[in-house]
């Protein structure tokens, strides 16, 4: 269900969640809370050399049931990471929240032992991420999954979504600091590429039937221009400038993944209707 038909569907959910039974079976979403790692050096110095199977607190739980009906959250690491480091924060953040959340490490080079999204893209999407879709979808009984990538992730959530047949199985794509036109900056390697014309993807065309939510940030020293993490608006686009919910705030590119203001702009485009408030904080500068 995207988040314009939760919207309109939010007030039967909540009564029919209201008239549930309070006690969870085992299997069900949020059936205890998940450390949250909030520091960024930490998450980054005990997770960065873990094995590219350890999976972050919270996620990759095949019995989860989400009891508010909603999509199973895949999230996709940025660029010389793995699922462990990228997700210690937003992973158990959203299972805590009471979502179904599953993640994986891609994109391994020959050499590059633990650390994921340095190999071929179109590869990493077709061998990688689409079979992991279909295990989740498969273990969960869910018609369609959300993406949610950060930096690199963004655009092999887009990959994704240009195999035959895999648009279907999307209902939303949340990019943090995604490079949808390419960066002009040697920040990621594999994520250099030569400028798109405005608002142009140079992941492949936009699908009608899936929501598309960029984040970006003003202080991006990656994917630069920051503009070139946004999207032309349109009725299935929303773009938000973090300055321009926090005004003050100097957020990175890396940061945006550990950050408690995106974190809940996160949970608002999943699920409109449960809205959560943003605290404008500290973030990672970097």
């Amino acid at each position: 269900m995207s988040p314009m038909n939760r919207l309109r569907s939010g007030l039967a959910a909540a009564a029919a969640f209201a008239a549930a039974c309070v006690l969870l079976a085992p299997g069900t979403a949020q059936a205890a809370p998940f450390a949250v790692t909030t520091d960024v050096n930490k998450a980054i110095a005990e997770h960065y050399l873990s094995p590219a199977t350890e999976s972050p607190a919270g996620s990759n739980r095949f019995d989860c049931r989400d009891r508010e009906g909603r999509d199973p959250i895949v999230l996709l690491h940025a660029t010389a990471m793995n699922q462990s480091a990228n997700w210690a924060y937003l992973a158990p953040t959203l299972a805590n929240a009471g979502y179904c959340v599953f993640s994986l490490t891609y994109g391994q080079a020959s050499w590059s032992g633990n650390t994921g999204g340095l190999g071929n893209k179109e590869r990493s999407a077709a061998q990688q991420v689409a079979p992991f879709i279909d295990k989740v979808l498969a273990a969960t009984g869910a018609a369609k999954v959300d993406l949610i990538g950060h930096s690199q992730g963004g655009a092999i959530a887009q990959l994704v979504t240009q195999l035959p047949g895999r648009a279907t199985q999307v209902d939303t794509i949340i990019a943090l600091s995604a490079s949808h036109q390419g960066t002009s900056r040697v920040g990621s390697i594999t994520d250099r590429l030569p400028a798109r014309a405005p608002g142009q993807s140079y992941w492949g065309p936009r699908h009608p039937a899936i929501d598309y939510v960029n984040f970006a940030t003003r202080f991006d020293e990656i994917s630069t221009p920051y503009t070139n993490t946004l999207m032309t608006p349109g009725p299935n686009v929303v773009n938000t400038l973090i300055q321009d919910v926090c005004p003050a705030s100097k957020i990175g590119h890396v940061g945006m993944a550990y950050s408690p203001t995106v974190a809940a702009l996160v949970r608002n485009a999943l699920d409109p209707a449960h809205r959560v408030p943003l605290v404008c904080g500290s973030d990672y500068p970097l």
